[in-house]
């Protein structure tokens, strides 16, 4: 199955970025950015998702290119985030899967960063990641949910779909 036969098949017609409210006025004026776009344009951001650690190794892989995501509203960096304190107000940004195909893309069945992960086409997405499992509400330990959807640079604010809280 091509990556468009993908989507359809497993009824994927959205794709998700956990973020905190305090971002949302940048991301209306600036888009979606990568850390690369935020670095060379300046951009203040109130609340980062990633903390240096993270964003050092996304550098050292040349992640900070990437805007990160997640195939489902529920990603365990989320959780983690909010229950340390990081998100205070968390929302979750429903965004149209056609960026996938917009942009140079990318997918990857763990935490893109990990020393041991490595990110694939996204054209291989069925292939990479266990959708079936995914997609049905899979128990919070199962590793699956780590997996990561990346996209090149910027996702235009106008390819968001809705703004959900929590």
């Amino acid at each position: 199955m091509n990556l468009q036969e993908t989507l359809k098949y497993y009824g994927i017609t959205s794709i998700w970025h956990f973020t905190d409210m305090s971002n949302l006025a940048s991301i209306e004026k600036n888009g979606l950015l990568s850390l690369d776009l935020l670095t060379q344009q300046k951009i203040d951001v109130s609340c980062f998702g990633g903390d240096e650690l993270s964003h050092n190794l996304d550098r050292k892989k040349g992640l900070d290119k990437f805007v990160h995501l997640s195939i489902i509203r529920d990603h365990p960096m989320q959780y983690v985030k909010v229950r340390d304190g990081v998100i205070k107000n968390p929302i979750w940004l429903e965004i149209e899967t056609s960026v996938l195909f917009e942009n140079e893309s990318g997918c990857c069945s763990e935490l893109a960063n990990a020393s041991s992960a490595q990110c694939y086409r996204i054209e291989d997405l069925a292939k990479v990641v266990d959708l079936k499992t995914l997609l049905n509400h899979p128990h919070w330990s199962e590793p699956v949910r780590k997996s990561q959807l990346i996209v090149a640079n910027k996702i235009d604010y106008s390819k968001i779909k809705g703004v959900h809280h929590g």
